[in-house]
């Protein structure tokens, strides 16, 4: 029988029992306080050891969906029991007026009947090694990142891990660069308001490399346990040739570090040829991780009928968002 929990003590005892390589934030309670400081509902439940925090999402029609993000997870010795788990899950929330679930589990159980749909969270990522010193991680490194590393740093990139939006600085510096970087990529960004409220949860900072008082680029970064995670990044279109990616990463490293971390995740790899992720994918390689993968994102719908519009209406969208960037000049 699911059991829901209201209690953050009881939530963060099963987490800590649950191993997982990547992502594992996404399931801590600031996670979905966050998700709660938006607006959004949130549940978490647990049965026979397996758990999972699920956030309500709203569509059309007074429809809606539950996602699970990196999840469900278990304790040790839980994992056969994750299929009963996810089909309780399905009932709660048809019971929600759901009308399917969204999985990112970490392996497929048997007989529940998952449908794979386009990922929500990266299913591969690259996570770099940092409890190595500062000399050994370095040399793990592709020889053009370490040498573009010593470019921004003799042309004058400044690092500021410090950025609040205390000080008088408006977030606003940060959303002109993000839509900057998603119009030069091609690529959806969530709301101003969603992103100015991750800044604000505890353990996120925005990493910003300047240089005479200019924004160059930009990290958003979450510190969870022993693992430092590469959320969201963007850079400007100017002056390029400085290279303050390099020096934002490697400073981000250099904090994660101090901090006792010894996991940097780069957040997301891809060898889809239509992901547009190409050149994110081969600056992310190029700091010599290790790349993990897990099966990717599921639904389980509990309402075929109204899942059956929802896939259409996804596709249609899909096309339309296809061709306008096909036509963009």
């Amino acid at each position: 029988m699911l059991k829901g929990i209201q209690d953050k003590l009881e939530w963060n005892r099963l987490l800590s029992q649950a191993q997982i390589a990547s992502g594992k934030f996404l399931q801590s309670w600031e996670w979905g306080e966050f998700h709660r400081s938006i607006g959004r509902k949130v549940f978490r439940f647990e049965a026979e050891g397996c758990f999972g925090q699920l956030v309500a999402f709203e569509l059309p029609f007074g429809k809606k969906y539950w996602l699970c993000p990196k999840g469900p997870l278990t304790i040790p010795g839980a994992s056969l029991h994750m299929g009963e788990f996810m089909g309780a899950l399905a009932e709660a929330a048809k019971k929600e007026g759901a009308i399917f679930l969204r999985f990112e589990p970490q392996e497929i159980p048997a007989g529940i009947g998952l449908k794979a749909t386009k990922q929500v969270n990266p299913s591969c990522t690259s996570i770099i090694d940092i409890s190595k010193t500062e000399e050994d991680i370095l040399a793990a490194m592709h020889p053009k990142t370490r040498y573009n590393i010593k470019v921004a740093e003799k042309r004058g990139v400044v690092v500021n891990g410090r950025w609040t939006m205390d000080d008088g600085r408006s977030f606003d510096e940060v959303w002109k660069l993000l839509t900057e970087t998603a119009k030069r990529d091609g690529f959806r960004l969530h709301s101003h308001s969603y992103y100015e409220a991750q800044a604000k949860m505890p353990n996120v900072s925005i990493f910003s490399a300047t240089k005479n008082g200019k924004l160059l680029a930009v990290a958003i970064v979450i510190f969870d346990d022993e693992v430092t995670t590469y959320l969201h990044g963007a850079s400007s279109n100017e002056s390029r040739n400085l290279m303050a990616p390099y020096a934002l990463h490697w400073a981000i490293i250099k904090e994660a570090k101090s901090r006792g971390c010894s996991r940097y995740d780069l957040w997301g790899i891809s060898d889809d040829p239509n992901s547009g992720w190409a050149g994110i994918t081969r600056f992310k390689r190029g700091w010599g991780g290790t790349e993990i993968c897990v099966p990717g994102t599921f639904d389980l719908p509990v309402r075929n009928f109204w899942y059956s519009v929802y896939r259409l209406a996804r596709h249609i969208e899909r096309l339309r968002f296809y061709v306008a960037r096909r036509m963009r000049p």
